[in-house]
């Protein structure tokens, strides 16, 4: 299915004319404006009007050229976009307005479309180029269902700039969770070629109700949860992964000259990590989201009943683990839904001895956690 965005030149297949698209309803439905009206039309109707001629001739229309700001960030260079235009959503990025811990990289950006990032409904979803290589891109997602990645959207992202690729309402956040991105640096000139390369997009739908998570970047006039795809502490991205590139190739070949080499080499067994390793805040305090997707690849087939099951087993079993070191603390993120989950977590809780639980922080957590505090005169 071909992906359009807000701003693409299109005609119609069954009948004569075209018009611009002004929203995207669905996957499969967008809002295209004829003569002022806005029409919903099913994208299998529509085709893309022309295409440019530039790096990017593939994936756009022409008409779909960015509102431009010069990275000096002088006003006067500010091009006002055509009419036509004016909806469409890729920007030059304001470089000077970068909060400094904004690195060079690749990033995607939810955007709150309401005022209020807690009660917003949809988000604007951005591809973010904050290096000055072109980009070419090209988004896959899991398809839990059908447990294979769909093709989301492509494209191109100039230097500097950000791309508004979709809009997404809570309910549909989900799908975001899990996906893969696909990346081709491009300059005009360059020492060396960069082979596409490919990240892992993972993401906590959780973090939509935490206030703490969005955040101002600069790129943005509005807080946006950012998601990184690629970073580096550098400037130029590119001679980041040439060196992490280069070191897999060392390795490959140790380990080839290993296979070769009739000599027998004597490894240390690596020390087997704990499951609850990844749950420590620091030395004394840990932190477990206990969210079903969080546990489990898929809830096919599984009833109310299952999922609690798996929720409660996980609880005991990262409490129980808690104990065991004598932490201080550990909170558990459970959400709000009906609150059977907090009602059984709670009972559990109470029937345990110099345990003292409550509502965890608001502004970090929501209203879906539970904070506990361990005794530490317990036997």
């Amino acid at each position: 299915m071909r992906t359009f965005r807000i701003g693409d030149r299109v005609k119609f297949l069954d009948q004569q004319g075209g018009g611009v698209v002004t929203k995207i309803i669905s996957p499969s439905l967008v809002n295209v404006e004829v003569n002022g009206f806005d029409i919903p039309t099913l994208t299998k109707e529509i085709v893309l009007d022309y295409t440019d001629d530039k790096a990017g001739k593939m994936f756009t229309s022409p008409e779909n050229k960015a509102n431009i700001f010069d990275t000096d960030d002088n006003a006067e260079n500010y091009i006002e976009p055509l009419p036509q235009e004016s909806d469409y959503k890729q920007e030059r990025l304001n470089v000077s307005r970068f909060s400094d811990k904004t690195q060079r990289g690749v990033y995607l950006a939810f955007v709150p479309c309401g005022d209020d990032w807690l009660l917003s409904s949809e988000y604007y979803v951005y591809l973010v180029n904050n290096t000055d290589y072109t980009l070419l891109y090209s988004l896959f997602l899991k398809d839990g269902e059908k447990e294979c990645f769909a093709g989301e959207d492509y494209g191109s992202v100039e230097t500097f700039s950000r791309l508004l690729i979709a809009t997404v309402e809570d309910k549909d956040l989900n799908r975001w969770s899990d996906g893969v991105i696909q990346l081709l640096f491009h300059k005009d000139e360059s020492k060396s070629v960069l082979a596409p390369s490919n990240y892992a997009i993972k993401l906590r739908t959780s973090k939509f109700y935490k206030e703490g998570c969005f955040e101002n970047t600069g790129m943005f006039a509005e807080k946006a949860l950012m998601v990184t795809i690629a970073a580096t502490e550098g400037a130029d991205i590119a001679a980041e992964y040439e060196k992490t590139q280069a070191q897999r190739l060392m390795e490959a070949k140790k380990l080839q000259d290993m296979k070769s080499d009739n000599t027998v080499v004597s490894v240390k067994p690596a020390k087997p990590q704990s499951f609850f390793d990844k749950h420590m805040v620091n030395r004394h305090e840990a932190e477990v989201d206990l969210h079903i997707e969080e546990l489990t690849d898929t809830t096919a087939g599984m009833t109310n009943s299952d999922m609690l099951n798996i929720q409660m087993n996980y609880f005991n079993k990262c409490l129980d683990k808690a104990l065991e070191l004598n932490l201080d603390k550990i909170v558990f993120i459970h959400g709000v839904g009906q609150g059977v989950l907090k009602h059984n977590i709670e009972k559990e809780l109470s029937a345990r001895e110099y345990l003292h639980y409550f509502p965890a922080s608001m502004q970090k957590y929501g209203v879906g956690a539970t904070e506990v505090i361990i005794g530490k005169n317990r036997k």
